[in-house]
Parts: structure tokens; C-alpha cells; sequence
């Protein structure tokens, strides 16, 4: 177990060594514990879409083949996937479209293990009123929070 001082030394040293401030620093080594789950996270939104529906998905879950679209009687394939919540960071969104037309829909799925960020609750405000905040992990882009490499290069 580390000590809140041995924390604050290792902190310091990587201070001294990047030139970073304190809380980018704590940061970036709170970011690097977390290393396994921002890779998983990573490749859990990036993929390749397949080419055709007679294949299996490439996103490495358990997607649902795609319905049949009502316009042009064509599949709809999985092509994307993105964070779907702001707080609950198990959820995510899939996106489907028509591999014959512009349709397309949006299902969220909850992915058990695969979480895109960090949640955690933050007081906030003058009633000290406790809220769940977020955090998203480097290289997982989330349509409506930032990733947490973009709030730290800000800060500095």
C-alpha cells in the first residue's frame, strides 16, 4: 500500500521530470493505472464495419444482425459504435445503416466490462448537492463529453 506522502512524491518527481503541473501530473499517472481499460476501451469503439451482412460482425460483441430495412428491403449492417450515456459508462450506442439506402438507426447496448471512462460522484455547486461525473478515456471519442487528454492539455 502507498502512502498519501509516497504519492506525492512520485507526483512531484514526474513534475520534475515533464514539466507538467500537479493535477496533469497526478492525472497522466491516474491515466496510466487505467492503461487495460482505455485499450479496451479503444478497440471496443474502433473497427472496420463489414462489407456485407453473409459475415460476422467485426466489433467483437454480441451485435444483433441487422433488420431489414422498410425503403429498400436491403440489411442493415453495424458500422459504429460510440458512448452512449454521460454518466453510466457501461452504456454504449450502435449505430446501424442500410446497406442499400440512407436509413439508419441507433441501439444502446450495455457492455458489461468494456466501460469507455470513469465514473464517480463530485460535489458541486454552493449546496455541496453530490452529482455522478464522467471522465472518458484517451482515444474514445464521446459525442457530447471530452476525452480526458483534451481536459488535461487545457489545464495545463
Amino acid at each position: 500500500m502507498t502512502t498519501n506522502r509516497g504519492r506525492k512524491d512520485v507526483i512531484r518527481d514526474r513534475m520534475a521530470a515533464t514539466g507538467e503541473s500537479y493535477n496533469v501530473a497526478a492525472r497522466h499517472l491516474k491515466a496510466m493505472k487505467d492503461t487495460a481499460a482505455t485499450r479496451t476501451a479503444v478497440l471496443t469503439q474502433r473497427w472496420a464495419p463489414a462489407d456485407s451482412a453473409d459475415v460476422p460482425c467485426p466489433c467483437g460483441s454480441t451485435c444483433e444482425p441487422g433488420e431489414t430495412c422498410g425503403r429498400c428491403h436491403a440489411r442493415h449492417l453495424h458500422v459504429k459504435r460510440y458512448p452512449g450515456s454521460v454518466t453510466d459508462v457501461e452504456v454504449w450506442a450502435d449505430r446501424y445503416a442500410c446497406a442499400g439506402c440512407p436509413s439508419s438507426y441507433t441501439l444502446t447496448v450495455r457492455l458489461a466490462g468494456r466501460p469507455w471512462g470513469v465514473a464517480g460522484t463530485v460535489v458541486q455547486g454552493g449546496s455541496a448537492e453530490e452529482v455522478v461525473r464522467a471522465t472518458v478515456f484517451p482515444g474514445v471519442a464521446h459525442p457530447l463529453l471530452r476525452a480526458a487528454a483534451a481536459t488535461e492539455s487545457e489545464d495545463a
